[in-house]
């Protein structure tokens, strides 16, 4: 399938491993108010989403503040908040560095603990446009390492797993579509929604079962499917169509609570 004018970014002249170009995401610089709170956040949540895994090494301060582009105080006063609630640790010597030590689901501040069914409409209108031309584009651009990648998460989300686990899975497999496009506008576009679902994905709680995760998965295999056969148009409609009824089943939860 040949790209369209209205590619958000071009093709890259060199592809990249799509667990690099998430990672890039992660360390993507960090702007505004509240830096340290900020920092807290982004990095937290790349650990609740397993996008940082545990054992992983951080980059060095000097580095990781670079690519945040904050100061090193801010990062240091950052990291001290993650290491004293035990998501990641610290040791000098020689193989020394900062490393992820736990990796759970990143605890969301109470206001964002409640997702109001429209708010959940809205994020799905906003997540079918960048998912589904994410996953034409990914039929365009991915290559072979990146199909094997998307289908060892696949296969991962088949396996026994906790609810928490599925989640962190879940969110690598569509950040690993987005990335295989090769557009990188649109895999930061797809970060921020999966930080976004965090809040949302509470609402079903612990329970597997209550996500159908089976039916989910079968829907992420056809995404691949039609990915790997380099069926763009088919690839779009099977991630417009499983995002749609991932939202359906979220707004029912919301609406069936009990205040």
């Amino acid at each position: 399938m040949s790209s369209t004018p209205d590619d958000v970014v071009a093709a890259a002249a060199e592809p990249r491993d799509i667990d690099a170009a998430v990672r890039d995401t992660v360390f993507s610089p960090i702007g505004g108010e509240g830096l340290v709170q900020q920092t807290v956040r982004r990095l937290g949540e790349a650990i609740g989403m397993g996008l940082l895994t545990v054992g992983e090494r951080l980059p060095t301060e000097a580095d990781l503040s670079a690519r945040l582009e904050i100061s090193p105080m801010t990062l240091r006063q950052a990291l001290a908040i993650l290491r004293e609630s035990g998501y990641i640790e610290t040791s000098r010597g020689k193989g020394g560095g900062t490393f992820v030590k736990r990796s759970k689901p990143f605890p969301l501040p109470a206001d964002q603990r409640t997702v109001s069914a429209e708010d959940l409409r809205d994020l799905t209108e906003y997540r079918v446009a960048v998912s589904g031309r994410a996953s034409a584009l990914a039929a365009d651009r991915a290559t072979q390492a990146d199909i094997e990648q998307l289908a060892a998460l696949v296969k991962a989300m088949k396996g026994k797993t906790s609810f928490g686990r599925y989640r962190q899975l879940d969110g690598r497999f569509h950040l690993g579509v987005a990335a295989a496009s090769r557009s990188q506008r649109l895999t930061e576009a797809e970060a921020v929604i999966q930080r976004d679902l965090l809040a949302s994905l509470t609402l079903a709680g612990d329970d597997p079962t209550k996500l159908s995760l089976a039916s989910s998965n079968d829907q992420h295999a056809r995404v691949l499917a039609a990915i790997e056969a380099g069926d763009a148009e088919t690839a779009r409609a099977e991630m417009e169509a499983h995002v749609r009824g991932t939202a359906d089943i979220l707004i029912g939860l919301r609406l069936g609570m009990i205040d």
